[in-house]
């Protein structure tokens, strides 16, 4: 790989500033930091880099910026803008400037795209949702099966997320409306998916969690791809929702109004609102709690269990991201368009990621989620 700059797209947003000072605190340079807006981005390298990178004006929707951006890289980062919109505008430019490249979104459009260039023929590598969910969501299960899971049957997830939306995290929930009304109540059953096998839950009481929650099944393509790439019999993926009733109100509301890009824009920007107005006198949190069971070498049964939360969806987002990109960097992403989730290490990813600070708490226990959860309240673990 080349000594070129690291770039990162969107590099002074909630989710790229975290990305760029977690590069900068682990010595990778030298940094390009792009958006918009040059003197935010310069701001930040005075700020956050004390200088040392440089501040380019970067636009997502032209070429010919995007061209003169990437030149010379060795890696491009992309944290900017609504994935569903971008799509591989960046990662286009990116591969033809010869650099790597690592994006926090994307999803399945993205994937589809990049996977039909080949490019593990020509040793190049793309890493796509290399953010927190979907991204860790994934590779966490990964990581449970890792210790001594080493059968692995079924897999129950339970995702929370009590935040605030950007701007680009609600236009990409909206357009990814579609898949969820049919991806909705599914569960993962013998191997394949199966439609309407769940029902959603009201006031649910599920271990860790604070409050009563809402408990909405969801068979996504991260948790479907788990399912096959473990070769699972079960996947119970569970969206959780504590509170967001306004939020819920303007997204019945918003069914049908985004018949163009204005009303898109409207709407993103009401559902933001929203957000805001559940998270009055609330603090944020980030819960994943998945539990992976099966049978370990000897074909015992075995059940591992892993809690993990964090306080600032942006920060934690961004600090996967920069550690997916330091894995690249390191060589240890083989090439190919991959899945994060699917294409970095595990363990060293989860290493890396304690030693940042960015998760309050992470625990993993030997036994199901309910059980641990009594046990935790009876003070014996």
């Amino acid at each position: 790989m080349t000594a070129g700059p690291v770039a990162v797209v969107g590099g002074y947003g909630a989710v790229g500033s975290a990305a760029v000072a977690r590069l900068h605190r682990d010595g990778v340079g030298p940094l390009r930091v792009g958006g918009r807006n040059p003197d935010r981005a310069a701001a930040l390298v005075r700020d956050r880099l004390g200088g040392a990178g440089e501040a380019v004006a970067v636009d997502v929707y032209d070429r010919d910026s995007l061209a003169r951006f990437c030149a010379g890289c060795r890696l491009v980062v992309c944290a900017g803008g609504a994935s569903h919109q971008v799509l591989d505008r960046v990662a286009v430019a990116a591969l033809a400037a010869g650099a790597e490249y690592v994006d926090a979104g994307g999803d399945e459009p993205l994937y589809d795209r990049l996977a039909g260039r080949d490019l593990a023929a020509q040793g190049r590598i793309a890493l796509v949702t290399a953010g927190m969910m979907p991204g860790l969501s994934g590779l966490l299960p990964r990581w449970l099966a890792a210790r001594g899971v080493t059968r692995p049957r079924r897999l129950v997830a339970h995702l929370g997320v009590m935040d605030r939306l950007t701007p680009a995290g609600a236009v990409d929930y909206l357009l990814s409306l579609h898949d969820r009304e049919r991806e909705s109540r599914a569960v993962w059953i013998g191997g394949r998916p199966v439609a309407r096998a769940a029902e959603p839950q009201v006031d649910a009481l599920v271990p860790f969690f604070p409050n009563p929650v809402g408990v909405h099944p969801y068979l996504g393509y991260e948790a479907r791809r788990l399912g096959a790439g473990l070769g699972l019999d079960e996947v119970r993926w569970n969206s959780v929702f504590d509170g967001g009733a306004a939020m819920m109100a303007t997204l019945g509301r918003l069914q049908g109004a985004m018949a163009g890009q204005s009303d898109l824009t409207r709407a993103a920007a009401e559902l933001a609102r929203a957000a805001d107005l559940d998270m009055f006198s609330r603090r944020p949190y980030q819960l994943m709690l998945l539990e992976l069971s099966g049978a370990d070498a000897a074909g015992e049964p075995v059940t591992r269990t892993v809690l993990a939360r964090s306080t600032d969806t942006s920060a934690l987002t961004g600090t996967v991201l920069a550690l997916a990109a330091r894995q690249v960097l390191d060589g240890l992403v083989k090439p190919g368009t991959h899945f994060a989730a699917e294409g970095l290490h595990p363990e060293r990813l989860v290493e890396a990621l304690l030693r940042t600070g960015a998760l309050t708490a992470f625990e993993t226990f030997d036994v199901p989620a309910a059980e641990a959860a009594s046990a935790v309240e009876e003070g014996a673990l």
